[in-house]
């Protein structure tokens, strides 16, 4: 497969988000662009989600794009809105609950890369304990 720089929205990879309420959409990997060193995915949790607390051996960061929200880090709560970024270490805790009036849409880098592969094979049993 030809490795892509340039990818569309429409043209990613595409599959149900873990929990099985939203969607995952891989930009760039290693599979797509020839990417080693982050991994770029843009999600989007239906209204209403409750996610399911989880973690990742590598950090990741968020950006919202649109949408409000609660997530839990470490068992802290604090509300998201667009525009904001959220750092998530290595290894802590977290989950994402959307408001329930509007999905929350949500830019994802993991670095380094490996969790969008488990997203790739598994979708919505991903991360499950």
């Amino acid at each position: 497969m030809e490795k892509k720089l340039i990818v569309s929205l429409k043209d990613a990879v595409t599959g149900v988000l873990h929990g099985g309420a939203g969607i995952f959409r891989v930009l760039i990997d290693e599979e797509v662009s020839g990417a080693k060193n982050f991994s770029l995915l843009v999600n989007t949790s239906k209204a209403g989600t409750k996610g399911e607390e989880h973690k990742h051996e590598v950090e990741h960061c968020w950006y919202i794009l649109s949408g409000r929200g609660t997530v839990y880090l470490d068992g802290k709560s604090f509300k998201i809105e667009p525009e904001m970024a959220i750092f998530i270490p290595a290894n802590m805790l977290h989950k994402l609950d959307a408001e329930p009036d509007e999905n929350l849409t949500y830019i994802v880098i993991y670095s380094p890369p490996g969790p969008e592969k488990l997203l790739k094979q598994k979708g919505a049993d991903a991360f499950k304990s």
